[in-house]
């Protein structure tokens, strides 16, 4: 099941900053509203109660190099992490961002498909983000973001995804639907009928297999769904959007779970309690006990099978 990450991280945004092509799903000025910060503000300010640092958007490793040695001489004593996409990390790199204090890199492989990265325009290979990945695990926590929808690509593609990065060592995984927004590339073939998003229900249906698939080898999912501000919803076109659709996921996960395995009683603490009552589950028939009252408690059973069990059993039936 997904962590709670309870570190006090400080995100900085920096949109498109560093990337040296233009993905046809992408503009992140619009899609979320960031501009890049003043440097000098950043360098004079008190990260007294932080414990890490986030450098989000664009490339970091594809900004220039002096660029990337002044962010990370912000606090250096504290932690950082950067996102990035695979094909612009050399060995030069590795080392720059081991001095800085690196420990988190986002890497935004999307999708292991051939076909899907081309027509996506991310500009590299299936096996070059793999061979990334293997210069970059021993050194790194690594967090895979991928996208479900992008042009091209299917349920089996984003399945054998998942499993591919689970061969190569990745426990950890960000996920969501293609959205299609304005002033993309994706706008212009989705108006003239060359590319159509997924409905909510099959973006549902495709995440929560990969979540399955991802938590029964004791991965977990950071993060499931794209926030849009509210400020950014007017560039929004098309796509399965929903402001809760991580909550959906969860909910049609345990659904799954009870129903597929048949199950008559559900025992779960505090914090898990909502899986278990929203988006219609209160309407299904099964006994519950609520155990403990600390929202960190981590109890979770299915009948007496555990979670990662009762997602192996789900898996070996649906064969």
């Amino acid at each position: 099941m997904s962590t709670k990450d309870r570190r006090k991280i400080y995100p900085f945004f920096l949109p498109n900053a560093g990337c040296r092509t233009r993905c046809s799903f992408c503009n992140q000025l619009i899609m979320t509203g960031e501009t890049i910060p003043d440097f000098s503000k950043l360098e004079n300010m008190d990260f007294s109660n932080i414990d890490e640092i986030a450098f989000y958007g664009g490339t970091f490793t594809g900004l220039k190099r002096e660029t990337i040695e002044r962010l990370l001489c912000i606090a250096p004593h504290i932690p950082k992490r950067i996102s990035t996409k695979p094909d612009l990390i050399d060995d030069s790199t590795v080392q720059m961002l081991k001095d800085g204090n690196v420990k988190v890199l986002e890497i935004g492989i999307e999708s292991l498909d051939d076909e899907v990265l081309e027509y996506s325009k991310r500009g590299y290979k299936a096996e070059d983000a793999i061979k990334s990945i293997e210069r970059l695990k021993k050194d790194f926590e690594i967090i895979a973001h991928l996208m479900v929808g992008l042009p091209h690509d299917s349920k089996e593609k984003d399945l054998e995804s998942i499993r591919l990065l689970l061969d190569n060592g990745i426990r950890a995984f960000r996920i969501h639907p293609t959205l299609v927004f304005k002033d993309t590339e994706l706008e212009k073939l989705h108006k003239d009928g060359l590319y159509t998003p997924l409905s909510l229900e099959e973006a549902l249906d495709v995440v929560v297999d990969m979540t399955i698939l991802i938590e029964s080898a004791n991965g977990h999912v950071t993060r499931l769904g794209y926030h849009v501000p509210q400020s950014q919803m007017k560039y929004l076109i098309a796509g399965p959007y929903h402001s809760s659709f991580g909550d959906i996921v969860r909910s049609v996960l345990i659904r799954k779970i009870i129903e597929g395995l048949s199950i008559k009683k559900v025992t779960y603490s505090y914090r898990y309690k909502p899986w278990f009552y929203a988006h219609g589950n209160g309407e299904i028939h099964v006994e519950r006990e609520e155990v403990g009252n600390d929202i960190d408690d981590d109890i979770l059973f299915f009948d007496d099978f555990t979670y990662a069990q009762s997602l192996n059993l789900l898996i070996e039936r649906s064969k």
